[in-house]
């Protein structure tokens, strides 16, 4: 009897060959439904909830290894990945309407509910914060980052570019594919955000 005659050899080939597709499917699933999703997002009526600026197409966001401003360490490359985030980028002195932009953020992730471990946030810095009390006592969960470095402006100002907007201007909201699909004027209801929020990660659900 030869191989191809043998038939428990065909059955474990077989369940081989559907183990490395379940494996590659595991890995390709989130793409393809990011792709399906951002393909229709006309159709399933997502622009009529929407009261933000919705960039089409997103933009990917790569950041540099920027140190963190408060703490120690550097921002991970793969920081945008695998949550929702909710993005301030502003002066070093955050002015009034910078920390109502953050308080905005801080209670939106809070009003998440159990989805909370879905969304985190993060201000990116253009030099040493001045005033980090409020911060470490307010924010104990915002990551802080000093964007002042050469590569920091260098990511910033591209940013803003692709995004059409200026510094302290805007709350963005980045995928969890790391792309920057939404934003927001500083001065938005948070009310409004939240809801849109809510709706995303309904029309996107967790892995």
């Amino acid at each position: 009897m030869t191989d191809a005659d043998d038939p428990d050899l065909r059955s474990r080939r077989r369940r081989n060959r559907l183990i490395i597709l379940a494996i590659v499917g595991v890995f390709l699933l989130p793409f393809l439904i990011a792709g399906l999703w951002y393909a229709n997002i006309h159709d399933w009526g997502y622009e009529s909830m929407a009261h933000g600026r919705l960039l089409t197409p997103p933009v990917t966001l790569r950041p540099p290894p920027l140190p963190l401003a408060l703490g120690h360490g550097r921002l991970s490359p793969s920081y945008f990945y695998g949550r929702w985030t909710l993005m301030y980028v502003g002066r070093p002195d955050c002015l009034p309407d910078c920390r109502e932009a953050l308080y905005a953020t801080r209670q939106i992730r809070l009003a998440m509910g159990v989805d909370i471990t879905r969304v985190q946030r993060i201000y990116l810095v253009m030099g040493r914060p001045t005033k980090t009390g409020f911060l470490e006592v307010e924010d104990p969960d915002l990551t802080v980052v000093d964007a002042a470095t050469h590569a920091g402006r260098r990511f910033v100002g591209r940013l803003l570019q692709a995004a059409h907007a200026r510094l302290g201007g805007e709350i963005y909201i980045v995928d969890p594919e790391g792309r920057l699909m939404m934003t927001y004027p500083a001065g938005a209801d948070p009310m409004v955000l939240l809801r849109d929020m809510r709706r995303l990660l309904t029309l996107a659900p967790a892995a």
